[in-house]
């Protein structure tokens, strides 16, 4: 009798894990990603809110594909700037698509604060 046969069977089932899944950048594709800096192939993918947003980011698609080594720059601060000007422009389009959908403008900026919690424009 297997695991599953068993709990079946039980008066009161064990319940099943409730959690939810983490989503995370596969490796799928790497050897065909570019850099967006540099063009350099096998680029890594770098989520542009990091910390409790990184979930977010990966549902979002507010990533950029990265070298190594402007990947690590990216996370050193040294491209602190260029960071700003990438999450500007994520905040942009998405404040945008949902404008496009029907939300006024403030709706859509109340939206992007309770999603990223900060405002970059």
């Amino acid at each position: 009798m297997s695991n599953k046969d068993y709990y079946q069977n039980c008066a009161v089932p064990k319940p099943r894990d409730k959690k939810k899944k983490k989503a995370y950048n596969g490796y799928k594709d790497k050897p065909n990603r570019v850099c967006a800096i540099c063009g350099a192939r096998g680029a890594e993918r770098h989520e542009l809110f990091g910390g409790p947003n990184r979930q977010a980011s990966i549902l979002n698609k507010f990533q950029v594909d990265l070298c190594r080594k402007h990947h690590e720059e990216f996370h050193s601060g040294n491209k602190a700037e260029v960071v700003l000007v990438y999450r500007q422009h994520c905040q942009r389009k998405w404040e945008g698509d949902l404008v496009r959908c029907g939300a006024t403008e403030k709706q859509a900026r109340e939206a992007w604060m309770e999603l990223i919690g900060r405002n970059y424009l």
